[in-house]
């Protein structure tokens, strides 16, 4: 019995995620057949086509000359007519789209940043048409979104799964995506939803290879239904229509004895961490102990499109570690997600995968996918990448620690080693919600670590968000301050920034006390009984409207004290990772840098 592993959209096309080359690797090793699918960058590969660009204007047309008109069809009505009267602009993008896709694809062309723009947004202006042919649904090119967000409750889920007008991806699985493999020829579909915008997406390609194929025992893993373990006694409805079984947290070990249960036709009752129907009730198995590394497998990429990613050539991801070494953060659910379970890699053996999987697919492009790895960990890497001799280029996540830690030192060896950018958590510079956050760090701390990380070459990305709960807007206006004070324009040790509205999200520690952080109530809204982030009540700290405020204006800080966002702000990590090898942190900033005057 062959499997076939599936990565659904919506996700950003330029590298594959992880999930399924670990998974996939894994199961070989333990003699099972696998097959695995993109089917995120094959969409992308069918949406940016003259061919199914076409196909939407046919839509926009039938949705006109339709007798009947729904509300959104009478709202999207006088876009409608102004697209298909504009036989030119229509043109253009049917004329310029698949060489769009080339430029991104092309190593000369990539690297001419007007040319890339260009491409760019040749690419958005064609997700654009897409979403007004499926009006009022909206695609980019990392999201895609429904009225009244579906995802977030069980009728929204099965009627959108069916709605071939707002769903683009119905008819894309049933014409397009599932004649690319015969699905008589396997026993079982892993499909992997790891954020709520692959929800409808991943759903409705369930629903449809269960309605084809109803041999098929169809498996759902990834985060999203791991937080959801705890309501669906009463969503019967999802396993009777969609999928017969879900995987808890880390797939390797529950695949591996999902598939022999299934195999020798005895009872699923033995395989942990799996939830499914047992005599028409939705059950859940016993937990499963998460393997170490030393049992894991190398990820393994063979069967991804690799050529049809919009790269020059392939970044692949990677992982050195699992879970959080800190694991305290308020706002995380990294710790629910792997289960409270961190364990790592050898970092010798870090250097002779990236060495391997390097020379396999001919590239030297890597994303750390961990959520962070330690400052020693990355020292002892980098030290092993050296000495092994690896021709590497990454980036990676890393925590604020300490100075006498994160030394300058430290950085030259994973600047040396290719450690060309790092994002660091700052969320915020105010040290009293540095504190109930408990990043176990405070602004004095962010400041000499950024600093030790620039001299010595690196190009330092933050992420930050406003409005933690009882955050004033004093607090807020310190972490302005502090990134204005360490911008481009400042003494240049902040790079690049990511923004972002504090959002409460299920299973975290805030979620579970909400109370210690003076949050009154938590509102349950019944219409969102899916939801994994919630709205709530709290007599402290910035309304949300004063949150909403905050952003916005920081917006427009961020435009004027980073002039080369107008550089990254356009490039995706993975595309920014090639234009920092290619031209040098410097050269960057030099391209957008304002002249200065000498008196």
């Amino acid at each position: 019995m062959k499997t076939a592993l599936v990565f659904p959209p919506q996700w950003y096309p330029s590298q594959p995620y992880l999930a399924l080359p670990t998974l996939k690797a894994y199961l070989e090793t333990k003699g099972h057949e696998v097959d695995q699918f993109d089917f995120n960058v094959e969409s992308y590969d069918l949406f940016l086509s003259r061919v199914y660009l076409e196909r939407c204007v046919e839509k926009i047309i039938s949705r006109l000359s339709k007798p009947v008109k729904s509300p959104e069809d009478l709202e999207a009505e006088p876009i409608h007519r102004q697209i298909v009267e504009d036989t030119r602009y229509l043109e253009a993008i049917f004329s310029e789209i698949n060489d769009a896709k080339e430029v991104l694809r092309d190593e000369e062309r990539f690297f001419q940043f007007d040319e890339y723009k260009k491409a760019y947004t040749t690419l958005k202006v064609a997700m654009q048409l897409i979403s007004y042919a499926h009006y009022p649904s909206k695609l980019d090119l990392d999201s895609f979104f429904m009225k009244g967000n579906p995802e977030e409750n069980l009728q929204g889920i099965l009627t959108a799964t069916q709605d071939a007008m707002k769903n683009p991806f119905l008819e894309l699985y049933e014409n397009d995506l599932l004649t690319k493999a015969d699905w008589n020829q396997y026993g079982l579909v892993g499909i992997s939803i790891i954020h709520a915008g692959q929800v409808i997406p991943g759903l409705t390609l369930a629903r449809v290879l269960r309605t084809r194929y109803p041999h098929l025992h169809i498996v759902i893993g990834g985060s999203v239904f791991a937080r959801h373990q705890d309501i669906l006694e009463d969503k019967k409805i999802l396993f009777d229509e969609m999928f017969h079984s879900i995987v808890l947290f880390e797939g390797e070990h529950p695949l591996d004895q999902l598939l022999n249960q299934l195999k020798s036709g005895k009872p699923l009752d033995t395989v942990p961490n799996l939830i499914y129907l047992k005599n028409g009730e939705v059950t859940r198995n016993s937990s499963a102990k998460a393997l170490s590394y030393d049992q894991l497998a190398s990820p393994n990429f063979d069967d991804l499109p690799l050529n049809k990613y919009l790269m020059p050539y392939p970044v692949l991801p990677y992982m050195a570690s699992r879970g959080c070494y800190w694991g305290k953060c308020t706002f995380c659910t990294h710790s629910f997600i792997y289960d409270s379970h961190y364990r790592k890699e050898n970092e010798e053996r870090v250097a002779e995968e990236l060495d391997y999987l390097g020379k396999k697919y001919k590239t030297k492009y890597f994303t750390f996918s961990d959520e962070a790895i330690s400052p020693n960990a990355f020292d002892r890497m980098s030290k092993a990448i050296l000495s092994q001799g690896v021709e590497m280029r990454a980036l990676g996540m890393l925590k604020f620690e300490s100075d006498s830690v994160e030394t300058v030192e430290l950085f030259e060896n994973m600047y040396k080693a290719g450690f060309l950018m790092l994002f660091f958590g700052l969320e915020s510079a105010n040290d009293r919600i540095l504190s109930i956050i408990e990043k176990g760090c405070d602004q004095a701390t962010e400041k000499r670590v950024l600093e030790n990380s620039s001299l010595a070459g690196i190009w330092n990305h933050l992420y930050l968000f406003f409005g933690f709960p009882t955050e004033e807007k004093h607090e807020a206006q310190e972490t302005i301050d502090f990134t204005v004070q360490h911008s481009e324009l400042g003494d240049g040790t902040i790079h690049s920034v990511g923004q972002s509205v504090f959002s409460l999200e299920k299973d975290s520690a805030i979620y579970h006390n909400p109370a210690k952080f003076q949050i009154n109530r938590i509102l349950h809204d019944p219409e969102r009984d899916m939801a994994i982030i919630f709205d709530y009540e709290i007599e402290k700290g910035m309304s949300k409207d004063e949150v909403l405020d905050v952003y916005e204006s920081f917006e427009k800080i961020i435009e004027s004290n980073f002039p080369s966002r107008s550089i990254w702000n356009y490039l995706s990590r993975e595309h920014f990772l090639l234009y920092l090898d290619h031209y040098g942190r410097e050269e960057i900033l030099n391209m957008t840098r304002p002249l200065v005057q000498h008196t």
